[in-house]
């Protein structure tokens, strides 16, 4: 606790007042965003040391606790290969987590001043795109034509609206873009007369569903979702979230969420268009 203590003190004097903010937006907001990225970075340097002692020092004392009798419900869980990949995953998250509450709430106040200081250009942008796009029709989008109509997804944009943007911690965020996704992947496997190309199995939906499909569905829940800033957020998960739990099949979910996001952001409304134009330029295979 004093070591935390310590760091979140360092952090906090260190925190440039309104004036520096300006000086520094004065050679550029590019400089302006790079000193807030060096920022982050140390913040994320000592997340992951935390998380890396106590997972070192306290894995046989985990081990130890799922032994008591309370646990046995879920103890076969935790057997065979795939047993332990899920215990892995599950105390790596549970650490996360409890390290954020400690470490990264204390910080958030001083993370938000950079974060909305130095991406808030980015942030007007995307949300004056986000409002006007909002007045087109679903099928604008590129999304299929659903028996109960734009309602259908209307789901998985209220994950993204309750859960991402009013959660506080940067791993619940994540775990709720995760959740979106998996939401729009169910809705799909639901209506597969609607959707075609889709696998039976639930763990491979996504990448059956493919981009060309789930990315338009994905913009349209963003866009009704509202979410307040954006671009600010993917520079927060992007900077702070775990980088062993961003990959794989996280880190897709989480890079179509950002290739969403700067879609949106560049999106020319200018255009005469009666449909959203393909982006799959943009690499998703996370980290």
């Amino acid at each position: 606790t004093l070591v935390i203590d310590d760091f979140v003190e360092v952090m906090r004097q260190k925190c440039p007042s309104l004036q520096d903010l300006e000086t520094i937006e004065s050679h550029g907001v590019a400089n302006l965003q790079q000193v807030a990225l060096n920022d982050l970075a140390t913040v994320e340097k000592f997340l992951d040391f935390l998380q890396s002692a106590i997972l070192d020092g306290c894995m046989d004392d985990f081990r130890s606790i799922t032994q008591h009798e309370n646990f046995s419900p879920i103890r076969n869980s935790f057997q065979g290969k795939k047993g332990e990949i899920f215990w892995n995953e599950l105390v790596r998250e549970a650490v996360r987590e409890q390290v954020e509450i400690e470490a990264y709430v204390p910080l958030r106040s001083v993370v938000s001043r950079w974060l909305v200081n130095g991406w808030r250009h980015e942030d007007m942008e995307a949300h004056f795109k986000i409002n006007e796009l909002a007045k087109r029709p679903a099928y604008f989008f590129g999304v299929p034509s659903m028996p109960n109509g734009s309602e259908t997804w209307l789901s998985a944009a209220k994950i993204l609206k309750e859960n991402v943007e009013r959660s506080t911690l940067p791993c619940a965020k994540l775990r709720a873009i995760v959740q979106a996704a998996r939401e729009i992947a169910r809705i799909c496997s639901e209506h597969k007369e609607v959707v075609s190309d889709l696998s039976d199995s639930p763990r491979q939906e996504l990448r059956q569903l493919g981009a060309d499909q789930f990315l338009p569905i994905l913009i349209y829940c963003v866009v009704v979702a509202n979410i307040e800033r954006p671009c600010a957020l993917c520079v927060l998960l992007r900077a702070l979230c775990d980088k062993v739990t961003r990959i794989g099949e996280i880190g897709y979910y989480f890079a179509s969420f950002e290739a969403t996001v700067v879609h949106v952001r560049d999106f020319d409304l200018s255009e005469q268009t009666e449909h959203m134009r393909s982006f799959l330029s943009v690499n998703l295979d996370g980290d």
